[in-house]
């Protein structure tokens, strides 16, 4: 059981170290803080603030992944390398497709109470 507990504190360990090392993090945490504070402003409903909390987890946890891969990247191989580069710019891909969609769905979600 306690290494049940022991794996939790490792995956908070974790979160805290993405979120002091990257800078894209934090911008993504303090944009995730102001939807939020919009969403509870603006009272959206229900089904609004379930897509709008899964858009902010699914761009957090790309995020936190897109880091592991760099990460492991540098770790793999000290030279550059074309290929690890191909590597990191996917990963980094990744996050700028969810940010981008999440994006256009909080104007959707958001639209209608600020017109």
């Amino acid at each position: 059981m306690i290494e049940f507990f022991k794996s939790f504190i490792y995956a908070l360990q974790g979160i805290w170290s993405g979120i002091a090392d990257q800078r894209n993090l934090k911008f993504q945490l303090a944009v995730a803080i102001v939807a939020v504070g919009a969403g509870f402003y603006l009272s959206i409903e229900p089904i609004e603030w379930c897509v709008i909390l899964m858009c902010i987890a699914l761009v957090i946890s790309l995020e936190l992944v897109n880091t592991a891969v760099e990460n492991l990247v540098d770790l793999v191989t000290l030279e550059r390398n074309p290929l690890a580069g191909k590597i990191k710019d996917i990963a980094a891909g990744a996050v700028l497709v969810a940010s981008g969609i999440s994006l256009i769905i909080g104007v959707i979600i958001f639209r209608k109470y600020l017109m």
